[in-house]
């Protein structure tokens, strides 16, 4: 054992040294960014550590696919553990940096060596080689997303949070300067984005595009190594059957790439796998894809769901409660608590203060079930009569089981989030349509049976086509409004809508002037003070009076630091009871908005739009 520890070490000093020379040379030679730079000497010290550590510290072999992604999620871990340990030690106990560097000194590398030795290259399991058809026909994959969606404007919350995220790079405190009331998980995932761009110095959208495909490419390789090492499936079953779910993760989310219901569906695919395949995965593969599908399953409360609903099939199947407490469960319930005891050291405000405006009046977005329901109900009719024929003809096996339950639980999340979005259904049509598909790959099926099933995938597919790649008329509407007048520093626009703002500010080429992605506190507050029992009870509903003063303060916060040149107002945003909402008088309950209005001058009009420029910028003839 001590040489195991003498040889860990000079591998890690290596590794060190690597990413040391590697980010010099990238930035002195290739001319990266410092952030760049890093992000370069990390990989490479990522990589020797990893075949450093396979052959010579733990003689295992290096080409296995899950143990690499092992040893990623531990990489990661770590750095996550070091940056936990920092934040604690001196926000919380106040302890000076060279204290806290010395316990990260300690700890970090400690917990690395625990977890290799008993996790990463326990040598328990089959070593499941590389697949190069896999591998080549993954990456061929991947690289198709990235050129097909380059230079593509991205979905209006993915634009939110790459401007938001650069942002909180600069300074800006989430939940208090940016006001958001999803947890704040998708900042930290859109951090990678942003380091790909300044690396490769591409827009961010571009660098959001490659982030994806990375994604894509890691889930597809890890589920075909899992496909691999069941044996079910022929070399060219499984190919076919990767492409399929290829089909079935991408034409759904055409319109929003990279949408938090994407991101949960390519990271439950392995763990999904691991639960389906008749050969039992490892207990060291069980828990890293469990947790990484616990990452996505924390971008949202009601992600929850979908594990729940395979923990349910498992208890119905085995005719008993220990399903429960199976080990994948335990590593999601211990990833969401970890998660939420972080959100409240790290950042309180979320649950101090976002949490409790969005219970008052986040419901504005809400839509009544009927609603919710009526844009989904053709699918749904196909994916229920699909399934019902299928189980009553034995026409399911465990693996389509295994993706029906998760069709079921992001079913369950579509309609508990009650919006009706196009994006919230994502992981009930992919799972729904892959379900399918393993219905017609791996059993035999009736002609009748078939036909359905593959009338319901062609369905699914086609209703993503036919949404298309992401597109708004308000963007095209106000970008070709405002040509012939910028560039613009800045611009800011008074409306509910998120696509009327961030998209706008990335087609423009300018920073988004404020915290907000729209003015989304505005319509509930302003909704239930038109209530009859607000007017009888004007005092109750003194909250929300506030609620809608705050917002509006926070506008004018945001116009007098960061000056757009740009005001945009929308005459015609949605949510709000009464159609026709005035924004120019709702500011005007702030005696100081008068002062800041007469910095602007109106110089265009469209259908929907009021366009504002500072006297500073010129006007048109």
């Amino acid at each position: 054992m001590l040489g195991q520890l003498i040889r860990f070490g000079g591998v890690g000093g290596l590794a060190t040294l690597a990413h040391v020379l590697v980010a010099l040379a990238a930035g002195a030679v290739l001319g990266f960014q410092p952030q760049g730079a890093n992000l370069a000497g990390f990989l490479a010290s990522v990589l020797l550590s990893y075949f450093g550590h396979a052959r010579f510290t733990f003689s295992r072999r290096a080409a296995s696919i899950p143990q690499f992604l092992r040893f990623a999620v531990q990489a990661i871990l770590a750095l996550a553990t070091s940056s936990a340990t920092v934040a604690l030690g001196t926000t919380v106990l106040g302890l000076g940096l060279p204290v806290v560097m010395a316990a990260v000194a300690l700890v970090v590398p400690a917990a690395s060596y625990l977890a290799m030795r008993f996790w990463v290259f326990d040598g328990h399991g089959e070593a499941v080689p590389l697949p190069l058809g896999d591998l080549m026909l993954c990456a061929l994959l991947a690289l198709a997303v990235a050129a097909v969606f380059w230079d593509r404007p991205a979905n209006h919350d993915v634009a939110w949070y790459l401007v938001a995220s650069r942002a909180w790079q600069a300074g800006a405190e989430l939940y208090t300067d940016l006001v958001e009331v999803n947890p704040p998980l998708n900042f930290y995932l859109t951090l990678p984005t942003l380091w790909i761009a300044d690396a490769l110095g591409v827009s961010d959208t571009n660098g959001h595009y490659l982030a994806v495909a990375l994604l894509l490419f890691a889930s597809l390789t890890w589920s075909a190594a899992l496909l691999r090492r069941d044996g079910g499936l022929t070399q060219g079953q499984r190919a076919l059957l990767l492409v399929v779910t290829f089909l079935a993760v991408m034409l759904p989310s055409l319109n929003g790439l990279g949408q938090r219901d994407q991101t949960l569906v390519l990271s439950f695919l392995p763990w999904a796998l691991t639960e389906a395949l008749p050969r039992g995965a490892t207990r060291a593969s069980t828990l890293a894809s469990a947790l990484f599908a616990a990452v996505g399953m924390c971008l949202k409360p009601h992600f929850v769901l979908l594990p729940l609903a395979v923990t349910a099939l498992n208890c119905i199947e085995r005719r008993s409660l220990r399903p429960v407490l199976a080990p994948a469960n335990l590593v999601f319930l211990l990833a969401g608590l970890a998660y939420i005891a972080f959100v409240r050291v790290q950042h309180p405000a979320y649950f101090t203060d976002t949490v409790a405006l969005a219970l008052q009046v986040y419901g504005a977005y809400a839509k009544s079930l009927f609603t919710v329901l009526s844009r989904i109900d053709i699918l749904l009719g196909l994916v229920v009569l699909t399934f019902a024929v299928a189980w009553r003809r034995q026409g399911m096996d465990r693996p389509a089981r295994v993706f029906a339950a998760l069709a079921a639980g992001g079913l369950a999340s579509y309609l508990l989030q009650g919006t009706g979005f196009s994006y919230h259904k994502v992981p009930f049509l992919a799972f729904s349509s892959i379900a399918c598909c393993l219905i017609l790959l791996r059993s035999r099926v009736a002609t009748a049976q078939a036909v359905l099933s593959l009338v319901t995938v062609l369905a699914v597919w086609l209703g993503g086509v036919q949404k298309g790649f992401y597109r708004y008329p308000a963007v095209t509407e106000i970008v070709a409004a405002v040509e012939g007048l910028g560039p613009f520093d800045g611009v800011i626009t008074l409306s509910s809508h998120v696509y009327t703002g961030p998209p706008v500010a990335l087609a423009l080429g300018t920073s988004w002037a404020s915290g907000y992605s729209s003015q989304w506190l505005v319509p509930g507050a302003i909704n239930r003070l038109e209530t009859p029992e607000c007017r009888v009870a004007p005092d109750h509903c003194e909250p929300l009076r506030r609620i809608a003063a705050r917002n509006r303060s926070d506008i004018l916060r945001d116009m007098k630091r960061n000056r757009p040149q740009l005001m945009i107002v929308d005459r015609s945003s949605g949510y709000f009871d009464r159609p026709g909402f005035d924004w120019l008088a709702f500011m005007a309950g702030n005696p100081a908005w008068p002062p800041i209005l007469a910095e602007y001058r109106q110089v265009a009009a469209t259908g929907r739009f009021l366009y504002f420029l500072r006297h500073t910028e010129k006007t048109p003839p």
